[in-house]
């Protein structure tokens, strides 16, 4: 033990020496694959590179394989979305090639892990493969089916478990003028309004590839926009100062709502000029049917957020930065006097990047992704959000140089969903059923009570809080026979509302998460009359629904000692007409009284958290004085200040916030880095 720890101090003296520089530092935030001088040297970065790198000798590589029998194998495991194929290709001692020839993951965020995990595995001859951050499902799958095609071909799939890759000690510097931690939406918007005002820019990004919860969105927020002046559609900018300031329940800093609010048309201007392609959205375009009549804020993205940032990451390029994946910062370099000097990050390949610059952007994207985090902030029931990659490593580096914690409270819960790993076995998915339960029936909690008005299914982010608060922030939907028989004779849209007839015969479409949205055959669909028996069928074989032909049947299998008295008092009030209870409208007042009878197992929907670092109108971190923190900037949902303890009511704010804080931030930072 001795023996080793006087080695590793030794290693560790080698990297200090290595990593020593004369003069003041300057950074910026890299994440590049090919050598620093290269890409250096493309963006005419100065670029200091010491590599004192020798591979440790202590991996313990295991030979996993006497031997394979030579031939081309094929197997699937489950993915994110459905089964993910694989055929490997096997020589007698290695190997050969791995491809995935069949998935039905998303386009854009499963790229990487499709395109980097063949390649490692066929690199190392090991499945002690990490998967691709950003695509952590589609990376298991992947390594899944490739373990049993290993074990068809005879070889030792446990083995190449084990097989360890020799670890990287080198060690490499770079200046730049403004280094932007995390590549989602704010931080590519931050790097090209820095790229843009002349600065030598690295963005750096955990994923493998584009990332973030602005590859998932679908609009962002304007008041003045050129699309809504043309459409006669502008919006008062008084109603979009009070919606944030209300909805936070005046928590919401004023200053920086005011100065957000002024820059959104703007943004979307520059975006456009940039290349990203926007269309315009009528209030209530996706699940909140609440909105329609509201004003129109939203603009889409018109091919996907995923383009869109890839669009901005090959312009940033364009204006001379770099745009490092796989090259997560790690921590803050600071100066003699203790100020912010830069980022270390790590490359894809091990090797430590200290990047020195002016200003630092964090971008990081909260910590929704943190499991840990999230149970200290908001209880174990909170679970996680929808981005893997976000960790708070932005919060941590920007609490390290002494900003102000501010609004590490305020998740963006956003409606439901359901057990994954029951999901996996309903064969259809869970399309339809979402179809036909995301809509003011009766919602109980996990004893069976009442607890507010349904309507609210129509009004994600409500209905999200509304959840967060039930206990385990679990809901029941219970349905009978009868609403389901006269859905299949009417259809969902006569039965419940029209969603999107407003929209209907324009041709209106969008791209969300990946996916085309068409809101004309959206439309038809559900005036389309359907029997959606089979579909709850299919739950109740997954888990994800119970089903009885009696509500004291029911009550006993779901464990709800209060059912049988809810369902009793609510059929009291749909007889009535008049929901006295919670004030439901009446036309959504539907008895549960004909067999058999439905419950229906839904979880809370986090997207992420909306905050943790306090900063000014100008994006600059501050400390508990708001005095800014020298050289730092934090954007997205990195910083707090816009919200409450929930998201805002209206379409577009979060991702609009995110481009617009990284669009100021950026231009500052530029400023301040070049001494303007």
């Amino acid at each position: 033990m001795r023996k080793r720890n006087l080695w590793c101090t030794m290693l560790a003296v080698t990297m200090v020496l290595a990593g020593c520089q004369s003069g003041s530092p300057q950074g910026t935030e890299t994440g590049a694959t090919e050598s620093v001088s290269q890409t250096a040297a493309e963006t005419e970065a100065q670029t200091e590179t010491q590599t004192e790198a020798q591979t440790s000798g202590e991996s313990q590589n295991i030979s996993a394989n006497a031997g394979y029998q030579a031939g081309t194998y094929s197997a699937q495991a489950k993915g994110n979305n459905g089964d993910v194929k694989v055929e490997v290709e096997f020589s007698e001692d290695a190997i050969v090639k791995v491809t995935v020839t069949e998935h039905q993951e998303t386009a854009g965020l499963s790229d990487p892990a499709i395109e980097k995990i063949p390649e490692r595995i066929v690199e190392g001859q090991t499945l002690n493969v990490d998967a691709v951050s950003g695509a952590t499902n589609t990376s298991n799958a992947i390594l899944e089916a490739v373990a049993d095609c290993v074990n068809q071909a005879g070889g030792d799939a446990e083995g190449l478990k084990t097989k360890v890759a020799e670890v990287n000690t080198a060690v490499e510097e770079m200046t730049v003028d403004v280094v932007v931690v995390g590549g989602g939406a704010s931080g590519s918007g931050a790097a090209l309004a820095a790229a843009g005002k002349g600065a030598k820019v690295v963005l750096l990004e955990k994923a493998a590839g584009v990332s973030g919860a602005g590859t998932m969105a679908g609009v962002m927020f304007a008041d003045h926009s050129s699309l809504q002046k043309e459409a006669g559609k502008e919006v008062d900018t008084e109603w979009l100062y009070d919606q944030y300031i209300t909805d936070s329940n005046y928590n919401a800093n004023a200053a920086l709502v005011t100065k957000v609010i002024s820059e959104s048309s703007a943004t979307v201007e520059w975006l456009m000029d940039n290349g990203v392609r926007l269309t315009l959205l009528d209030a209530g375009y996706g699940a909140q049917y609440n909105h329609k009549g509201m004003p129109t804020t939203a603009h889409g993205y018109t091919d996907g957020g995923s383009a869109a940032i890839q669009t901005l990451h090959e312009r940033i390029e364009e204006l001379g930065g770099q745009v490092l994946y796989e090259t997560p910062g790690e921590e803050l370099i600071f100066d003699a006097e203790g100020k912010v000097a830069g980022v270390k990050a790590k490359k894809a390949d091990g090797t430590t990047l200290n990047i020195h610059a002016g200003s630092v952007i964090l971008a990081t994207g909260g910590f929704g992704g943190n499991k840990e985090m999230m149970a200290e902030y908001f209880g174990e029931k909170a679970g996680t959000g929808l981005v893997g990659t976000a960790t708070g490593d932005g919060l941590k580096m920007a609490w390290s140089a002494g900003a102000a914690e501010h609004g590490s409270n305020v998740a963006q819960w956003f409606g439901m969903k359901y057990d994954s790993a029951k999901t996996k076995e309903m064969p259809n998915g869970t399309g339809r059923l979402t179809e036909l339960v995301r809509n003011p029936l009766l919602f109980v909690d996990k004893y069976g009570n009442r607890f507010g008005n349904e309507e609210e299914a129509y009004e994600s982010a409500a209905l999200g809080t509304m959840m967060y608060n039930l206990p385990d922030a679990k809901m029941y939907i219970v349905l009978d026979q009868g609403v389901v028989d006269e859905i299949a004779e009417k259809g969902l849209a006569e039965v419940f509302v029209d969603r999107w007839a407003h929209f209907y015969g324009q041709g209106v479409s969008y791209v969300e998460n990946g996916r085309t949205v068409d809101l004309d055959a959206s439309t038809e669909n559900l005036r389309t009359p359907r029997d959606y028996t089979e579909t709850l069928e299919e739950a109740v074989t997954a888990g994800v629904a119970y089903k009885a032909d009696s509500i004291e049947e029911l009550a006993k299998i779901v464990g709800m000692d209060n059912l049988v008295e809810t369902v009793n008092t609510y059929n009291q009030l749909c007889e009535n007409s008049n929901d006295t209870q919670y004030h439901k409208d009446a036309k959504f007042l539907y008895a549960v009284d004909e067999g058999p009878y439905y419950v229906v197992e839904t979880a809370l929907r986090c997207l992420g958290t909306l905050g943790g670092v306090k900063i000014n109108e100008n994006m600059q971190a501050v400390d508990e004085q708001n005095v800014p923190v020298a050289n730092l900037y934090a954007v997205g949902a990195d910083a707090g200040g816009m919200y409450g303890n929930s998201y805002v009511m209206f379409e577009g704010g979060t991702l609009g916030f995110a481009y617009i804080s990284g669009r100021i931030a950026g231009e500052c930072a530029a400023d301040h880095a070049l001494g303007q």
